[in-house]
């Protein structure tokens, strides 16, 4: 019998305009991790988690690590993962929701020489980092500075944090390409980047699998084979994954109409929109829109979605 996959959420959370970082600090986070939650979620920005107290397990894709005080996580973008704190226990995170869209582009205007952004994004995503403070002290002195200056917002802090956030980048770039434990997917995912990049460049048009393939240079059915693999999800899926993101923006932050968002988005009408929504959330875009949790605190947390092929 095949292994059934787990059911998956998506986390939406929304970074405000002229920052970088959304920080969820404070007491507010010390929790039962995992109760009662039988699934692995994603987010739409890389998340950054510092563990100040407890135990447990953080599960990374396929990947089980125990957790305890001082243990680091990061997590890129549309990478499943879950934490569960010991059994009757609670834990003390504090997280980070980083835009590193907006860093690579601060950086690659400062830059003296071309930087390619697109394959540093690449190599940043490839995969979750999981590790001791100890392991890796500069760049976990960088994301406890970053926390530091969040949460005091001192004079000129947002210039700081964009300061660090680039000393970040370059840390974590150079964690990927020294770690030797790393999975060695790079090769793969390289591949199916001109794909990755095609679909949010072009999520409001048709877009159809063998497009996807062409602009990779490879056939059909081995783009298929490697996209599941590297994202673990087909590309509909993925196809899918974005434009609704992107309606979840619109949602909150335009007068629209259903209607003329699905078209925003690249659906040809309205009830294969809503369809595609309720898989994602668990309601309509129309009962979305209306919860007032969607107004408050950034983070969309309670909407939970089940990608088609993770059932």
């Amino acid at each position: 019998m095949a292994k059934r996959k787990p059911k998956l959420e998506f986390r939406y959370y929304e970074i405000e305009p002229n920052e970088q970082v959304l920080a969820l600090l404070g007491e507010n986070w010390r929790r039962t991790y995992g109760k009662d939650i039988d699934r692995l979620h994603f987010h739409n920005y890389m998340e950054v988690g510092i563990c100040h107290e407890g135990h447990g397990e953080t599960i990374l894709r396929d990947k089980v690590q125990s957790f305890e005080e001082e243990c680091v996580i990061i997590v890129p973008p549309n990478y499943p993962h879950s934490n569960m704190a010991d059994f009757g226990t609670t834990a003390y995170w504090e997280w980070l929701y980083l835009d590193i869209d907006s860093v690579l582009q601060d950086m690659k205007e400062l830059s003296f020489s071309k930087l390619d952004t697109d394959y540093m994004r690449n190599e940043l995503y490839k995969t979750a980092l999981f590790f001791h403070q100890k392991e890796y002290p500069k760049i976990s002195d960088i994301i406890l500075k970053v926390r530091e200056e969040c949460d005091k917002k001192a004079y000129m802090y947002r210039e700081t944090v964009k300061g660090l956030l680039q000393s970040f980048v370059v840390e974590l770039l150079r964690i990927h390409n020294v770690h030797a434990d790393m999975p060695r997917k790079s090769a793969r995912n390289f591949q199916i980047a001109p794909a990755l990049s095609y679909v949010k460049g072009h999520y409001n048009e048709e877009i159809k699998i063998q497009n996807l393939a062409e602009v990779c240079g490879i056939s059909e059915t081995h783009f298929r084979r490697i996209f599941q693999e590297c994202m673990n999800m087909g590309p509909n899926d993925y196809i899918n994954v974005i434009r609704i993101q992107e309606a979840s923006r619109l949602l909150l932050k335009s007068f629209a109409t259903m209607e003329e968002i699905a078209f925003q988005v690249g659906y040809g009408d309205v009830s294969t929109f809503t369809r595609n929504f309720k898989k994602m959330f668990g309601m309509t875009p129309y009962q979305w829109k209306r919860s007032p949790d969607n107004y408050s605190g950034h983070m969309l947390d309670s909407k939970v979605s089940v990608l088609r092929g993770w059932e």
